[in-house]
């Protein structure tokens, strides 16, 4: 439903009136046709993370809400970096990397997680990362609205640690160690398609969005991944720009293993802001 909002409102924004332009004007000033970009951003973000791990062979499951079980932290801020180059009009290519830290930790009285029950403290750490590489390809440009499709790789490096201390049971039976541990830690690169979109509103300031969708499989994870922006931009200077917007992911991850399969949501929604040089 969230994913279906963003994509409306990137259709609005691509139909947003603009200020009048002088039609002899270049169609594109230095700003928006920069040739190389570089910025960092920091974003204000709202998670959430649900696991259930099932035993192939028994079909019991192990249950895991990160934020509403185990203390992980519901909002947070996360360092973006991203980037581009462009060849001529036409080619380009585009980058952006985005991690997580998170820990969380709480107190587990006779607290049933499915088959996994612990009565003790249990803690979970999320140092997920993700980004991509894309090649962007200009579908349109005039003199004041430019849009790209983008074809790419998605990098997901899924790191999800659950610790569990305590009197704990697995299936019923206690285990003796008094400790359980849980590990999913996968990386896959993935196929990523999508579209990229700018219009100059006035001479300093800018709207756009994009939108991805990604899907396929690596080894043994596969994933379904949609990733949303809406931004706006301020030409500070010639060389500086100031950039705003709000962000959604989403993704439904599989992991098949020798006795268990871990399906993961994993997504989070929020705001950012950020500056970038061009050259």
């Amino acid at each position: 439903m969230r994913a279906a909002v963003f994509v409306v409102l990137f259709l609005a924004v691509a139909g947003a009136g603009a200020d009048e332009i002088d039609p002899q004007e270049k169609r594109w000033d230095s700003d928006l046709d920069r040739r190389f970009v570089f910025g960092i951003a920091a974003g204000l973000e709202r998670f959430d993370t649900n696991i259930r791990i099932v035993d192939t062979g028994t079909g019991n499951s192990i249950y895991l809400d990160g934020e509403g079980s185990f203390g992980l932290p519901e909002s947070k801020t996360v360092p973006i970096v991203y980037g581009a180059i462009r060849f001529n009009e036409k080619h380009g290519l585009g980058f952006y990397w985005f991690t997580v830290r998170r820990l969380g930790t709480a107190l587990a009285v006779n607290q049933d997680y499915g088959r996994l029950g612990v009565n003790g403290t249990v803690s979970f750490d999320d140092k997920t990362s993700l980004g991509y590489l894309n090649y962007s390809y200009t579908l349109f440009d005039d003199n004041r609205t430019i849009i790209r499709a983008l074809l790419g790789i998605y990098l997901l490096d899924l790191n999800l640690t659950l610790d569990a201390v305590g009197e704990v049971t697995l299936d019923g039976q206690p285990v003796q160690s008094g400790e359980y541990n849980e590990t999913l830690n996968q990386f896959a690169p993935l196929p990523l398609f999508g579209l990229d979109y700018w219009t100059r509103v006035t001479n300093k300031w800018y709207l756009g969005g994009k939108v991805a969708f990604i899907a396929g499989s690596y080894d043994d994870v596969s994933a379904l991944v949609v990733e949303a922006v809406l931004r706006a931009r301020w030409r500070m200077t010639d060389r500086t720009s100031l950039i705003t917007g709000v962000n959604f992911m989403s993704a439904d991850v599989d992991i098949k293993r020798t006795n268990t399969i871990s399906e993961i949501g994993y997504g989070f929604e929020g705001v950012y802001l950020g500056l970038d040089l061009s050259f």
